[in-house]
């Protein structure tokens, strides 16, 4: 089908994104915009929230944005699909009113999920494979159910964030099995909604919507979404998924012991395997892949892209986006160690039976006048200080599952740093492949819209299609043999670190 096209729909963490992709998996237009949070004084300083209204009509923006970008009619778009954020949720009610529209920064209800984990933390999570509770849908669920009881009480259906664009663009009320999962309220291994969750923290029961697979139809572009969008009447409504797992998908990891590494604002390293498992320590999470009958176990990092973005705001103030360039630059001006900095801004070794604040920052060797410190050490640090967390949380995977990554790819925002994707492939010692495109979300997103339109008869024929060739990124064996000590040295501050943040925070 020459010069057809699929668009995908992503709600970021920081961005809202729109893609319009070409079968051959070129990205022919892009449209994104800044993620439009809100914090009622009535819910800060934990609480935050998007306003409907206002984040249907940027998504109604940006699509327009995007097709007069690649100069793209309505008739030559086939099929839409849509990924969100993890841990973001949708309540709505009866006529389809939006109750509740949260991120997954809104930690409203911090306290409910900490009385949940005391109670039944280790069963929700034989259950549905995460924890702690408190930034998932039954403590959400509870915290309504206390402080708005009128609200809680006219609840009909609860979705992810990706499935309430899927219902506004169709109508339909539907679940993707990945999505499903990462709001809490699916029992990974059954692929199905959790009845005894239902007992067991006793929820609504009739509020869950049908599951279904990602890439398949649900429906199609209403009358009233057409009208508001621009969007064809009739085309193809598909479901994608969680967003880390559509950008697995978009960077081509399916097969068994395959691990990806999503560098957005949080960095994820995610293992496929065929069958489910958790950590015995419940320091990983596990779920669900889009791709069928193929689970994760992840070991996530934290914030990497957002401490990142941070850290250039202070050196490189009112320069944006433009200083990445400058930061990769300055990084690969310093050699490997950083000449004794160490960093921690965000990125630290998985442990979610340990969630809480930490103490961070910079430790370097002083007097500082018995050196030279600059901005590159600082950044070289950064960088520095993802990888060594990323090395230790593949040694996590590598722990729970008894298996080493049969390779390693890299995507994500991040992924655009060509010293960062150097770096990573020295301190593992092992090859790294780096997509193509670091919107490997919309593009696995895109796939499963390719596949719910009927242009290919699977993900992984949609894949092999659509899915463009990486780049390889060896190991430099000179920096290759240094790491390790610095490694060692990193890990070693780490475990201080965290025994004086226990001690004082």
């Amino acid at each position: 089908m020459p010069d057809k096209y699929v668009m995908s729909l992503d709600i970021g963490t920081s961005r809202l994104r729109c893609l319009i992709i070409d079968l051959q998996g070129h990205i022919q237009a892009l449209a994104e915009h800044p993620c439009p949070y809100h914090a009622p004084p009535e819910i800060t300083p934990l609480g935050k929230e998007f306003d409907p209204r206002e984040l249907w009509q940027m998504v109604c923006q940006l699509i327009g944005e995007a097709m007069g970008r690649g100069d793209i009619a309505a008739s030559d778009l086939v099929g839409v699909s849509c990924a969100s954020q993890r841990e973001g949720l949708a309540l709505l009610d009866r006529e389809g009113r939006e109750l509740y529209l949260g991120p997954n920064t809104d930690l409203r209800a911090f306290f409910e999920g900490v009385s949940l984990d005391s109670q039944f933390g280790a069963e929700v999570y034989g259950i549905t494979g995460h924890t702690p509770s408190f930034m998932f849908a039954p403590a959400k669920l509870r915290w309504f159910q206390v402080n708005r009881p009128e609200i809680y009480e006219r609840i009909a259906t609860v979705l992810p964030l990706s499935d309430w664009l899927t219902y506004k663009l169709s109508g339909e009320r539907a679940c993707e099995l990945s999505a499903a999962a990462e709001i809490g309220l699916l029992d990974f291994r059954r692929l199905d909604w959790s009845r005894r969750l239902v007992e067991l923290l006793d929820l609504p029961a009739a509020i869950y919507p049908p599951l279904g697979q990602a890439g398949s139809r649900v429906g199609q572009v209403s009358p009233l979404a057409a009208a508001q969008t621009g969007l064809p009447q009739g085309m193809a409504v598909s479901l994608a998924g969680a967003d880390t797992q559509c950008g697995l998908l978009g960077m081509g990891v399916v097969e068994e012991g395959e691990v990806g590494v999503m560098a957005g604002w949080s960095a994820s390293a995610q293992m496929a395997t065929a069958q489910p498992m958790l950590d015995a320590k419940t320091r990983t999470w596990s779920s669900c892949h889009v791709a069928p009958q193929r689970w994760i176990v992840e070991s996530c990092a934290g914030e990497a892209g957002g401490a990142y973005s941070r850290l250039r705001d202070v050196l490189f103030p009112h320069q944006g986006d433009d200083a990445f360039a400058a930061m990769d630059e300055l990084a690969q001006g310093v050699s490997p160690g950083a000449e004794g900095a160490l960093a921690f801004l965000g990125p630290y070794p998985m442990d979610m039976g340990q969630v809480g604040l930490k103490l961070g920052g910079f430790l370097m060797p002083i007097p500082l006048s018995a050196g030279h410190r600059d901005k590159a050490h600082l950044v070289r640090a950064a960088l520095e200080n993802l990888c060594f967390a990323l090395k230790a949380c593949l040694g996590q995977l590598e722990e729970v599952t008894g298996a080493k990554p049969k390779g390693i790819s890299l995507g994500g925002g991040l992924s655009r740093s060509q010293c960062l994707a150097q770096m990573l492939a020295d301190v593992l010692g092992e090859p790294v492949s780096v997509a193509a495109t670091s919107n490997t979300t919309g593009l696995g997103a895109a796939l499963c819209a390719a596949v719910g339109a009927g242009l290919f008869p699977s993900l992984e024929a949609a894949s092999e299609a659509m899915a463009p060739r990486p780049k390889l990124v060896s190991p430099d064996p000179t920096n290759s043999a240094d790491y390790p000590d610095h490694y060692q040295r990193w890990l070693a501050a780490w475990q201080r670190l965290s025994e004086l943040s226990r001690e004082l925070l």
